[in-house]
């Protein structure tokens, strides 16, 4: 019996990728954890406007629902291994890891440390029998990020980091209601107008009115993703005008949402956005 469930963590992937075709990833979403260990050469990860340039030894964490593209350094492409993993209790664990959404990179490990963990994946088949060893092998990979980088040597998050993500964290609870707009979030947080406005410009290069439209968008593309209508959708994402709609969508996606619609597939366990709406 798996003891691993969705409503825990639970590993669904692994693998090794050498990218010496320069294989790239993205501009897209995932809808799962994936941790990647560079084990030579670099290459860059893009994630929430910021470009982080990563080197053999480092780690860097995707997030579900973040938009990211990632690609080798042409001049030394790199070659890594890789973790998926999902389940309600995934943030708890990645919590006494060094990586996190505002800080996907951690340091260097030793190959000899820590890839041995992910080589024990290869031949598991982590569907079945060998489940409970993949779940296994995954606490302790993450534990091991955790033991090397503890609580006590992480740099203690920034006053400024932390009101951000009060505010994206406010952002991604109440986007579903038309009531919420920047003002409600100043209102919400006690601040001013101003002092959010450069707070947002100056850590994730873009306004917090431009912020809270996008995650919209994107929120509405899992909704027709999954094959929810038009109507709904606009009313699920907080917009309380469907011509509206459509149009913010068409002009930040390239295609009506209907289109859209069509054209995605429900089985697919990513969201490939030909255009990044936070980039744009």
């Amino acid at each position: 019996m798996n003891l691993y469930t969705k409503d825990t963590i639970q590993l669904t992937n692994y693998d090794r990728q050498d990218c010496k075709d320069l294989h790239s990833w993205g501009p897209g979403a995932r809808t799962c954890y994936i941790i990647h260990y560079v084990i030579r050469g670099s290459g860059y990860l893009e994630c929430d406007s910021h470009c982080y340039h990563i080197s053999a030894g480092e780690s860097f964490l995707i997030c579900p629902y973040v938009m990211i593209h990632y690609y080798p350094d042409p001049e030394d492409p790199w070659e890594y291994t890789w973790i998926d993993f999902i389940g309600k209790e995934a943030d708890s664990y990645l919590s006494d890891c060094v990586m996190s959404r505002f800080q996907p990179v951690a340091p260097a490990l030793p190959a000899s440390r820590i890839l041995p963990l992910y080589e024990r994946l290869r031949g598991l088949d982590i569907f079945s029998a060998d489940s409970l060893e993949a779940n296994g092998i995954l606490l302790a990979i993450l534990g091991l990020y955790a033991d090397s980088f503890p609580s006590s040597q992480k740099a203690v998050l920034s006053t400024e980091n932390n009101r951000l993500a009060t505010a994206v964290s406010l952002i991604q609870s109440s986007y579903h209601d038309p009531a919420f707009q920047i003002n409600t979030l100043c209102q919400t947080l006690h601040w001013n107008r101003s002092s959010l406005h450069r707070l947002f410009r100056r850590c994730l290069h873009t306004s917090p009115g431009k912020y809270l439209t996008d995650y919209r968008l994107r929120q509405a593309c899992l909704l027709l993703q999954i094959g929810m209508s038009v109507k709904s959708t606009t009313f699920s994402c907080g917009f309380t005008d469907q011509f509206y709609f459509s149009r913010v969508f068409k002009k930040r996606m390239g295609v009506p949402p209907s289109e859209y619609r069509k054209m995605c597939s429900t089985s697919s366990n990513y969201i490939d956005l030909q255009s990044d709406p936070i980039h744009n």
